[in-house]
């Protein structure tokens, strides 16, 4: 089924649910099979806002939470481990009532899922894994040198009065290598901007405790691992197929089309297939 008129009769919704830790903010839209959608850090689910409307319009119920912790979410999480996220979620997706459903997650919230789906296999049908963090100690420590000596402390030098727009400047240049600050992309940048500073600019250690690699060969579902050419956990993605029991893949060209909108029909077709294999 295409979008056109369905989706853009679609209406996205948006409330909260209640788990034991606080409450969650989430979007939603359409009906059907319940499709969660977990947003990239330090983003929020309006990261998959533009996509919801695509997924209902294909017959599923399209739920984009904030991750607990992200964006409107309560912010309870000091010292949680993406086991504690996992288990979050669970409670999560049986308040929607969504329980169990096709769950897309993206660099943190890939672990988050794939933590989910070994701790409670009942709960996800489905797995896309998009962008894993299933990095060496190396690779991880790579990725984070263009964010170093970013701080949010008040300095002398008076650094901190642009860290948030300079760490969403750097977090937007990494995940799409053509991403430059003009006017056209001034709305971009204040969007993800907003999103960051409702995260409180508190540290979150969880996933950098977190071994992804060990983890994977207990996942025992079927699982999409999607990657894109210039994307930053391109490096890992070999390791997800080599790790995965039941894996397939998909890699986009060039940089990855979750943050081009004008290729929304091209990333939802790819998510829609996997999901939609007998």
């Amino acid at each position: 089924m295409s979008g056109g008129a369905g989706a853009a009769a679609a209406r996205v919704r948006r409330g909260y649910c209640d788990t034991s830790a606080g409450q969650v903010h989430f979007r939603s839209c359409g009906e059907g099979p319940p499709l969660i959608l977990l947003h990239w850090a330090p983003a929020s689910g309006r990261m998959y806002e533009h996509l919801l409307p695509l997924f209902a319009a294909r017959g599923f119920r399209a739920l984009a939470p904030d991750v607990y912790g992200y964006g409107r979410s309560d912010k309870h999480d000091a010292g949680w481990s993406i086991a504690d996220h996992a288990r979050n979620l669970g409670e999560t997706l049986r308040a929607l009532e969504a329980w169990p459903a096709h769950v897309v997650g993206g660099h943190l919230s890939a672990a988050i899922a794939a933590e989910l789906a070994i701790a409670e296999p009942a709960g996800i049908a489905r797995l896309v894994l998009d962008g894993s963090p299933a990095w060496t100690p190396a690779e991880r420590a790579a990725l984070f040198t263009s964010f170093a000596g970013l701080s949010p402390r008040l300095a002398e030098s008076g650094t901190h009065k642009t860290f948030a727009w300079d760490m969403i400047e750097r977090s937007l240049a990494q995940w799409d290598d053509r991403f430059r600050v003009t006017e056209d992309s001034l709305p971009v940048l204040y969007a993800y901007l907003c999103d960051y500073l409702e995260t409180g600019l508190k540290p979150k250690a969880a996933l950098g405790a977190y071994d992804m690699r060990a983890r994977l060969p207990l996942l025992a579902l079927p699982v999409l691992a999607l990657s894109a050419d210039t994307e930053p956990l391109r490096p890992m993605h070999a390791a997800v197929l080599a790790a995965v029991r039941d894996v397939q893949q998909h890699v986009f060209a060039g940089a990855h089309p979750l943050l081009d909108p004008a290729r929304a029909e091209e990333y939802v077709g790819v998510i829609e297939r996997f999901l939609r294999l007998a």
